[in-house]
């Protein structure tokens, strides 16, 4: 006798707390559920916070690229000042000196340009203080004493010799983080001090 086949019993509803409590647990963490404007706010938040890093890193990295530029600048300065005292106050004798002072002036004011607007183009503005920085007045007072003993031109040029020598290692540090264009201003401000480092005047 062939028996008919069993059907499939439901489990006894008895149990059936125990099978609900044993499903498996959800994995994964979850978010919670803020509401949209909260969320906007946090994105917002993130990327003001984002573009303060990275423009504070873009600054510092351009600060410290333009610094010793402006070191530079401050140089030339000085020594434009420094020449123009000879030319009108304290009144070089010597012919070859006085051209010597007007290569001088004409040459570095030039090339200070160049850089300045080069500095103003890359958002760098150079301010009054920073441009006297180099200011001494104790080369003032040596050039007038040289005045007095009939020796000013060869006081200017003992001067110029090592003021130029120092402007050009200036510009020799500013150049290694530049760009292409800072580069190229600063090698031709330091191949126009090397020119007139060796003019007739100062090889004398």
């Amino acid at each position: 006798m062939i028996m008919p086949p069993m059907q499939p019993q439901s489990p006894n509803p008895q149990f059936d707390f125990m099978l609900k409590n044993n499903q498996p647990a959800k994995r994964g963490l979850t978010m919670p559920s803020w509401p949209r404007p909260v969320k906007i706010t946090g994105v917002v938040v993130i990327a003001i916070l984002l573009l303060i890093i990275v423009s504070s890193a873009l600054s510092g990295h351009k600060n410290g690229a333009t610094k010793d530029l402006v070191s530079a600048v401050a140089r030339s300065q000085e020594i434009l000042r420094v020449t123009q005292l000879t030319q009108t106050q304290l009144q070089l004798q010597d012919p070859g000196t006085q051209a010597l002072a007007a290569t001088v002036y004409a040459s570095l004011s030039s090339d200070q340009q160049q850089i300045i607007s080069y500095l103003a183009k890359s958002k760098t503005k150079i301010s009054k203080s920073e441009l006297a920085a180099d200011t001494d007045k104790t080369s003032d007072s040596s050039l007038q004493a040289a005045l007095q003993n009939n020796q000013l031109d060869s006081a200017y040029k003992s001067y110029i010799k090592s003021a130029l020598a120092q402007y050009q290692q200036d510009l020799n540090t500013a150049y290694k983080p530049l760009g292409p264009v800072g580069k190229n201003i600063v090698k031709t401000a330091y191949g126009s001090a090397g020119t007139i480092l060796n003019t007739a005047p100062l090889k004398s």
